[in-house]
C-alpha cells in the first residue's frame, strides 16, 4: 500500500543538457509521492525562465551545458530566489568534483554525482537512493527555515504594533480636545518620538537575536569573511510618560471615563512589565555566522515565547526522528552564543534526550562523523579549530575523487593541512586526516608509533567509509582520551563507536536538530543517551577547544 504523504510535495526543477538522463530522474522522481517535478530544461538559461515563475524548492544543476553552464547560472538562480535550494550535478571526475565544491562555496547546498553512463544510471538504485534522499531532506530544510522565520516575522509585527495604552488614550483624547493647541500638538509629538526611540532599541536587540537564531539554518557561502563580535546589550524596559499639565476638562461623563483610565494607566504599566518580551525582531536576509561573531550573554530574563512558539508548529518530516529537546537546547545554546556553554547540572534528561556529565580528559584525539550537510558543518566546525594541538580525524560519507577535493577545499577554507588517509601514513598533531572514499580508515599503534590504515571491509552502516570503524581504532589507540563530534548525516553511523568512545571514558557531542540538515546521526547519538551536549554547528568547535585547548 503506497504511503501518503503527510504535505505537500516538493517541487523540483531537473537542469541537464542530456535528454536521457533528464527523462531518466524525472521518472525516478515521480515514483515517489512526495517529489513533483515542476520542470525539466537542458540549459541554465532555460532555468531561470522557470525560475522566474517562482515556487521551485529546490533544483537539480548540471555542470556542463550548452548556453549557460551550471556554475554560471547558480548565481543567477539564488539572486531570483535566494532560499532555493541547488544541488550540484556532476560525473566522477576530478574536474567536476572541483567545480562542486566551488559552487557550494557560492551558494550550492550539495552535490550528487552522477553515474558516468546512462546505463549505469538507469540501474543505478544507489544513485535513485542518494538522489531523492538528498532533495527531500534539502527541500524540508527550507521549509523549515520559512516557517521559522515567517512567525517570527508575524511576532515582530506584532511587536512593533502594540495596543495602545490607557495613558496613551489619555493623552491623545487630551491633545485632540484642546483646540489652539501648538503647544499640546508638541507635546503629544514629543510623546510617539520617545515610544518611536524604544520601539528602535527593542527591535535593535531583535534584530541580533533573530539572525543569531536563523544563523545556521541558511545556507551561505563559505568565504565570507568573519564578523566582528556583537556586543548584545539589555533591553530597557519601555516607560510611559506620565501626563503631566494636562489643560482642565469640562466635568462630563466623558471627562469622568477618561480619568478612570488614566487611574488605571499605573496597573496596566506593572502588568506589562511583568509579561516575558518576545523581542524577536525583524528578519535579516544576510545572517551571520554564529560562530563567527559571539555575542556576550544577556543577563537572565524572562524567556522568550517567540522563539518557542515557532518551533513546536514545525512539524517533524516523515522518517525523521523527533526530539523536542535537542531543539530546547539549541534555543539555550544560541542565546548564549556560539562560545563554550556553561556546563549544567547533569545528568540532565529532557523529552527522552539524557545528556551525560561532562569530565575533564586529557584529549588526545579528535573525531568527526558526517554525511548529508556534512561539508558545510565541516567548514564551520574547522574554521573554529585552529590553534588545536591534537590530531583530528574524519569521516564524510563521501565517493573518491571527491574527498579528494574535499581535503583541498577543508585546507583552503579552514587554515588547517588536511589530507586524505593513506596506508601507513605517520599521525602529526595538529593535522587533519580525510578518510578517502570507499575506504575504511582506522589508526593503529600507541604512542609515537601510531598511523593510518586503510582497509575495503564490508561497508558498515551501508556505508564505506563508515565512522563507527574509525571511532573503534581510535578507541584502541588512544583509549579514553578522545573527544568525538557527530554532525548532519542520515542513518546512525557513529552512534555505536561513540558509545564505545564513551565506555572508555571519552566524550560525545552532538549537532542540534534546528542546524543539521537531516538530524540522523546526531539524533541517534543524542537519543542513544551517549553525548555530554547537543549544540548547534556554530557552538561545537569552542565547545571542543573548551576541553581540548588550542590558542
Amino acid at each position: 500500500m503506497e504511503e501518503t504523504p503527510i504535505h505537500s510535495p516538493y517541487k523540483v526543477l531537473i537542469v541537464d543538457d542530456s535528454a536521457i538522463v533528464r527523462g531518466l530522474v524525472t521518472r525516478m522522481m515521480a515514483e515517489d509521492a512526495e517529489i513533483d517535478v515542476v520542470g525539466s530544461v537542458n540549459n541554465g538559461e532555460e532555468a531561470l525562465a522557470v525560475m522566474e515563475g517562482g515556487g521551485i524548492e529546490v533544483v537539480v544543476l548540471d555542470i556542463e551545458m550548452p548556453v549557460m553552464d551550471g556554475l554560471t547560472a547558480l548565481p543567477k538562480l539564488l539572486e531570483i530566489d535566494p532560499t532555493v535550494r541547488v544541488i550540484m550535478a556532476s560525473t566522477l571526475t576530478k574536474r567536476n568534483a572541483d567545480i562542486s565544491f566551488q559552487a557550494m562555496t557560492l551558494g550550492a547546498v550539495d552535490y550528487i554525482p552522477k553515474p558516468s553512463s546512462s546505463k549505469d544510471l538507469n540501474v543505478g538504485e544507489g544513485f535513485r537512493e542518494e538522489l531523492l534522499d538528498k532533495v527531500k531532506a534539502w527541500a524540508e530544510q527550507r521549509r523549515k527555515m520559512l516557517e521559522v522565520e515567517q512567525a517570527a516575522a508575524a511576532a515582530a509585527a506584532a511587536e512593533a504594533e502594540p495596543e495602545p495604552t490607557p495613558a496613551a488614550s489619555e493623552a491623545d483624547d487630551v491633545a485632540a480636545k484642546t483646540e489652539g493647541g501648538d503647544a499640546d500638538d508638541g507635546k503629544a509629538s514629543t510623546f510617539r518620538a520617545e515610544m518611536s526611540v524604544e520601539h528602535q532599541q527593542l527591535q535593535k536587540q531583535g534584530r541580533i537575536q533573530r539572525k543569531r537564531f536563523t544563523a545556521e539554518l541558511r545556507p551561505r557561502p563559505m568565504q565570507q569573511p568573519r564578523h566582528q563580535p556583537v556586543q548584545m546589550r539589555q533591553t530597557p524596559q519601555p516607560q510611559q510618560p506620565a501626563p503631566t499639565a494636562q489643560p482642565a476638562a469640562p466635568a462630563t461623563p466623558d471627562a469622568a471615563a477618561s480619568a478612570a483610565k488614566a487611574a488605571a494607566a499605573p496597573t496596566a504599566q506593572a502588568s506589562r512589565a511583568t509579561t516575558p518580551s518576545r523581542d524577536p525582531g525583524r528578519l535579516i536576509r544576510d545572517a551571520a555566522i554564529a560562530a563567527g561573531g559571539q555575542a556576550k550573554a544577556t543577563p537572565k530574563t524572562p524567556s522568550r515565547p517567540a522563539q518557542a512558539a515557532p518551533a513546536a508548529r514545525i512539524a517533524p518530516a516523515p522518517k525523521r526522528p523527533t526530539a523536542p529537546a535537542p531543539q530546547k537546547s539549541a534555543r539555550v545554546q544560541q542565546a548564549r552564543s556560539g562560545s563554550a556553554p556553561a556546563p549544567a547540572k547533569r545528568p540532565s534528561t529532557r523529552g527522552g534526550v539524557t545528556l551525560l556529565p561532562e569530565k575533564r580528559i586529557n584529549v588526545e584525539a579528535i573525531a568527526i562523523g558526517s554525511s548529508t550537510g556534512g561539508p558545510q558543518a565541516l567548514f564551520e566546525v574547522l574554521r573554529g579549530l585552529n590553534g588545536v594541538r591534537q590530531p583530528i580525524f574524519i569521516t564524510q560519507h563521501m565517493p573518491s575523487t571527491f574527498t579528494t577535493i574535499l581535503a583541498e577545499h577543508i585546507t583552503r577554507l579552514t587554515g588547517l593541512k588536511c589530507q586524505e588517509g593513506q596506508n601507513n601514513m605517520p599521525i602529526v598533531g595538529g593535522q587533519v586526516y580525510l578518510a578517502p572514499g570507499d575506504y575504511h580508515m582506522t589508526v593503529e599503534g600507541r604512542g609515537g608509533n601510531r598511523h593510518l590504515m586503510l582497509n575495503q571491509n564490508p561497508p558498515e552502516n551501508f556505508c564505506r567509509p563508515s565512522v563507527d570503524p574509525m571511532l573503534r581504532s581510535l578507541v584502541a589507540s588512544y583509549g579514553g582520551n578522545i573527544l568525538t563530534a557527530i554532525l548532519t548525516g542520515m542513518g546512525q553511523d557513529g552512534m555505536l563507536g561513540g558509545r564505545d568512545v564513551v565506555n572508555a571514558g571519552g566524550m560525545v557531542v552532538a549537532q542540534d536538530e534546528q542546524s543539521s540538515v537531516v538530524w540522523g546521526m546526531p539524533g541517534a547519538a543524542a537519543h542513544a543517551g551517549i553525548c555530554s551536549a547537543v549544540l548547534p554547528v556554530g557552538g561545537i568547535a569552542a565547545y571542543i577547544k573548551k576541553f581540548a585547548g588550542g590558542r
